[in-house]
């Protein structure tokens, strides 16, 4: 169903553009004032960049498809790390080290679900650094220097991903892309067809393609955005099971 969530959330203006041109057409007999061939080079312009649109917000997406299961091959290489600290240190408990990662890796599915702050994921992140700081002082030593490193890559993970969720990729190219977008409706509307029938099939597979694929990009470009339980505000989010699924072995190994 997520696959057509972006179709069915479209297909209503497609349907109002649609209302429009038949009101015009059969309602007060406006039969248009300009050939529909004639702005070819009108949706030619669309198409491309429409296709350098896509490309460019394509390459963040493929990258943004990694950082959940990075993130999570992080988290267990930093349980790990902390696991030999706790073997080498018979005065550490296990349980409390991994309950710190347990609360990291909570704070972080809170934050990419937007019910914390970047702040709030940052602080976690520094209550990590402290506990490191504590076991360095205890004199763990090496491990301590990997878990540093761990964590330092979780850092920069966040970071990569709140940088890709609140970045746009080149807003004067969606105002472009935009504006040929009104462009091409207006002509819809002002268009003429040789016959209905082809006026009834082009005038909604025309603003169809247009709409979806003007949707569609602004969907890609944020492959974040998660509503506070869970749910993918789009069709485009990427998925976080490997975060989730993470949690569930380190909860199932602490026995909580």
């Amino acid at each position: 169903m997520v696959k057509w969530k972006l179709m069915l959330t479209t297909l209503p203006f497609v349907a109002l553009v649609t209302g429009i041109k038949c009101f015009l057409e059969f309602g007060v007999q406006f039969t248009g004032v300009v050939e529909f061939g004639d702005f070819g080079i009108v949706l030619t312009g669309a198409v491309f960049l429409t296709g350098f649109l896509l490309a460019g917000t394509m390459a963040d997406y493929k990258e943004s498809e990694k950082l959940p299961g990075d993130l999570s091959t992080t988290l267990a290489t930093l349980e790990d790390q902390l696991a030999l600290v706790a073997a080498q240190k018979p005065g550490v408990e296990l349980k409390a080290l991994q309950h710190g990662v347990l609360t990291l890796t909570d704070a972080i599915r809170g934050w990419l679900v937007k019910r914390l702050t970047t702040q709030q994921v940052f602080e976690a992140l520094s209550a990590m650094s402290a506990t490191l700081v504590e076991l360095e002082k205890a004199g763990a030593g090496a491990y301590v220097s990997r878990a540093v490193s761990e964590l330092v890559n979780v850092r920069k993970a966040i970071s990569r991903i709140d940088v890709i969720s609140r970045t746009g990729f080149l807003p004067p190219a969606y105002a472009l892309l935009e504006v040929l977008l009104a462009m091409i409706l207006l002509l819809l509307m002002v268009a003429k067809f040789k016959t209905t029938v082809a006026e009834v099939v082009l005038v909604p597979f025309v603003s169809l393609v247009n709409i979806y694929m003007l949707r569609l990009i602004r969907d890609i470009d944020d492959p974040f955005d998660f509503a506070p339980d869970g749910s993918k505000r789009g069709g485009a989010e990427v998925d976080l099971f490997p975060i989730e699924e993470y949690r569930a072995r380190l909860a199932a190994r602490m026995g909580v």
